[in-house]
Order: structure tokens, then sequence, then C-alpha cells
């Protein structure tokens, strides 16, 4: 059985070996995937085996690579791919980060650091709150499908080595990356909301009641709502993103043609 197993046509080797290189880059890139805590060796070996899977769908055709240059092209070729369709995924996940940073920082709590064991960094307790909750949203959706359905959808858009850095391409990421920006504004607009009426009041105050320290008593206050504000906005978080994991899709659908 391993014999046969070590005597398989060459070509079907490197076929093997190019669809694993674009599938490990993307769980290496992708959201959850890129998780520092996960090890190496599970991720290639979950990669190899999701490569197997894919094997007999991804008809390359009659071709072999007789030397090795061609085939070290090829390989960089079929990584960055895998990169920039696990970029696009990761920037759902960048704009959430983004979003806890700066309600993080709005309600005060940006000194509140802790390691996050996603990117063994430190981040906010309000990232890391919404960061897990995005992590749940992520698969009570099944937007790991779409993931696993888009790795098998590269291959019919993008044949081994077709990446052509065109300005289509570099456009699709330039815009995906405002779209980041944007989701996380729209993420954290209802603690700004709330914040700014509540600084609203307290200025009002301080200058009703000069005696009384605004800070010593803005300080617990502005936490205080801006938690219940997050409570309140959980089910148009979960909405919001259900609607930008649908819509990933035919974005990374204008990625892959772009490509």
């Amino acid at each position: 059985m391993i014999m046969d197993f070590l005597l398989i046509p060459a070509a079907d080797a490197q076929k093997i070996l190019l669809i694993l290189a674009r599938v490990a880059a993307i769980f290496f890139v992708a959201p959850i995937f890129d998780n520092r805590s996960l090890p190496n060796l599970f991720r290639i070996g979950f990669a190899l085996i999701l490569s197997v899977v894919l094997f007999p769908a991804v008809d390359a055709g009659e071709w072999e690579v007789r030397s090795p240059l061609p085939m070290v092209v090829y390989l960089v070729k079929e990584i960055l791919v895998g990169m920039i369709l696990g970029m696009a995924v990761d920037f759902i996940f960048g704009a959430v980060r983004l979003a806890g940073q700066i309600v993080g920082f709005q309600m005060g709590l940006g000194i509140v650091a802790i390691i996050d064991p996603f990117t063994s960094s430190q981040s906010s307790v309000i990232t890391q709150f919404y960061d897990f909750m995005a992590i749940l949203f992520f698969f009570s959706f099944d937007a790991h499908h779409m993931v696993i359905r888009a790795m098998a959808e590269s291959f019919q858009f993008i044949p081994f080595g077709g990446l052509d850095f065109s300005g289509s391409l570099l456009s699709q990421i330039i815009h995906l990356s405002g779209q980041m920006f944007l989701l996380a504004m729209k993420i954290a607009v209802p603690v700004l909301a709330v914040s700014f009426f509540v600084d609203m009041g307290l200025a009002l105050l301080a200058r009703t009641v000069p005696q009384m320290n605004v800070f010593i008593l803005g300080f617990p206050l502005k936490i205080g709502v801006g938690l219940l504000a997050i409570g309140l906005s959980a089910t148009f978080f979960g909405i919001l993103l259900r609607k930008v994991f649908f819509d990933s899709g035919g974005q990374i659908h204008g990625l892959l043609r772009a490509m």
C-alpha cells in the first residue's frame, strides 16, 4: 500500500504540492486558522487533508513541470494567491478588532490591555469581546463553508501559475481595505453615539455645578453606559456581520476575477 502511494505519477505529485501551497497559505492568513496558539503541524496536516480532498476536483489539464526553477515560481504564485484570499476574509476580523480598539479607547479602557491569544499581542478587553463574538458569528453563519468553497472555486478562476498582478487586483485590495475602516465605524457607532451624549451631559454638568469633579464621575459612568450600549447593540452587531459575511462571497469572486 505504501509503495503504491509512493509510485504516484510526477504530475499528480506536483499537482498535490501546488494545491497544498495555496491551501496552506490560506490557513496561515485566514481568520480563526491564523491563531498562533494552533500548532503549525495541525494547520499543515489539516491543509494536507483538504488538499487531498480537493485534488479530484482540480482540473489542471495534462501538464508536468520538468525543471526545478519553474516549479519554484509556480509554488510562490500559489502561496501568494492563498495569502490574498485569506487576507480578503481577514479584513472583516481586522475591522472588528479596530472597532474594539476605538470603543475601548472611547470608554476609557484603552489602558486595560491583556494578551490576545489569537495574535499574541496586547489588545483591550473590548477588542477581545468583539473578536470572540465575531468568531461565534463566523461559525454560526457557516462562513467557514464560504472560505472552503472559495478555496475550491479559486482553482477554476486561477489555474496553476495564473496569478497576474494587474491594476484591477490592486484596486480591489485597496477597496477591501477601505471597506474595513467603514465596517469598523459601523460597529463602533452605537457606543460612540452614546459616549458623545454622555460627554455632552458631563460638560453641561461641569458648567452648572463647577464644584463637582466630572472626571471622577465620568470614568465609571462612561464604562457603565458603554457596556450597556454594547449589550443593546449586540443584535445589530450580529445582523451586520451576517450581511458582511454573505457579501464577502461576491467580493472574493471579484478578487478572483481580478487575479
